[in-house]
């Protein structure tokens, strides 16, 4: 590991609902992904998760069930290295009816899709999250 390692943790996860899959269509970067964002101090990872859900697609969620961490390493452009952990958890809307309003941040050009289990494991940009979609649905079925 590099000696000047910086930590990263993020949270966020699946949403399902009445048999498809809440799916972010980032459209300045031409990518289907999964909503999450940095987990803030003095938050929890299940905080986070509901929270950045609510402001990348407007919805108000609960947990369901854990499914796991992801941690990855990276260079960014700053000439620093980046361990990166993400919590994800598989969510459900807690209104159904409700009407999203999301709260996106200025540079966040973002537009929710509503997908089926086959389309979001063929649009989703990110193997990692097709592996958790995958994860999610085996959830949903052990249930």
């Amino acid at each position: 590991m590099h000696k000047d390692t910086i930590q990263k943790r993020s949270a966020g996860g699946i949403v399902h609902n009445n048999g498809k899959f809440l799916v972010v269509n980032a459209l300045d970067y031409n990518q289907i992904i999964l909503p999450k964002g940095t987990i803030e101090a003095g938050e929890t990872p299940e905080q986070t998760a509901v929270r950045e859900v609510l402001e990348e697609t407007g919805y108000r969620v609960k947990i369901k069930a854990p499914l796991g961490e992801i941690s990855y390493e990276f260079d960014e452009d700053d000439g620093k290295h980046y361990k990166k952990t993400v919590y994800h958890f598989l969510l459900e809307l807690i209104d159904e009816d409700e009407v999203p309003v999301p709260i996106h941040q200025e540079d966040e050009n973002f537009e929710n899709l509503w997908l089926t289990e086959d389309e979001a494991l063929e649009r989703l940009t990110h193997d990692d999250s097709k592996d958790l979609l995958k994860k999610a649905i085996r959830v949903l079925r052990s249930n």
